[in-house]
């Protein structure tokens, strides 16, 4: 499978324009709900050298258009008191042969490897980063259990990729009881034909599909 540059900071609008108007015929049939930076949290997935970074194996060409408005979120959030939080992937560097993650790729990202830092321009809290080996953050780490002492009954999900770890995460937000927002324009994958199908099912069932600017109106 090739990827593609699909998203690129020049078509940046035009698509997201592009995709609002598609994805509206998933979701318009159901109940509206409406962002409000009121107990709400933003989450940034996986925004790594090894997804970001054009010399890595798994570099996602479309990761480039999404580091300025995940940043402005970050802003927003941040001048707002609201909770910013960075997820981290990785498997140990003694790869254990059972992983799902390893026997699915071959290839993987050892958290020894200098891809595995989160991208210097997230300028990401360390006590802000859960670490995870796999998809999904909820199952194995106290995120959830965090956010709700926060009394966070929202979630805004950026990063990477739509497809796999964004949705995985979107999915299980949703079940514990979040409000799952997903900014079309903060999230990049291999592939539009992936971004778009991903941003489909979550529009159908389980997240509010916005843009970063609609997101930004209502942090003023």
């Amino acid at each position: 499978m090739r990827k593609e540059p699909y998203f690129t900071n020049e078509n940046r609008e035009t698509k997201t324009a592009e995709w609002k108007e598609i994805l509206s015929k998933y979701y318009s049939s159901k109940k509206k709900f409406a962002f409000t930076m009121e107990n709400s949290a933003l989450l940034i997935i996986d925004m790594q050298e090894y997804f970001l970074n054009s010399n890595s194996y798994a570099f996602i060409p479309a990761s480039k258009a999404i580091i300025e408005p995940i940043l402005r979120l970050k802003k927003a959030f941040e001048k707002n008191n609201k909770g910013v939080f960075f997820t981290q992937y990785g498997l140990q560097p003694v790869i254990d042969d059972s992983s799902m993650m390893h026997r699915w790729w071959k290839k993987t990202l050892s958290t020894k490897d200098s891809m595995f830092e989160i991208s210097s321009e997230m300028n990401a809290d360390e006590k802000s980063v859960y670490f995870k080996s796999t998809y999904d953050i909820f199952e194995t780490t106290s995120l959830a259990l965090n956010l709700d002492k926060q009394g966070i009954t929202k979630l805004v999900i950026t990063g990477v990729a739509t497809h796999l770890c964004c949705e995985a995460i979107a999915r299980s937000a949703f079940d514990l009881g979040f409000e799952v927002y997903l900014p079309i324009d903060c999230m990049a994958t291999s592939t539009e034909e992936f971004h778009l199908n991903s941003l489909k099912a979550a529009s159908n069932g389980f997240g509010i599909p916005i843009t970063s600017e609609e997101i930004l109106e209502k942090a003023k």
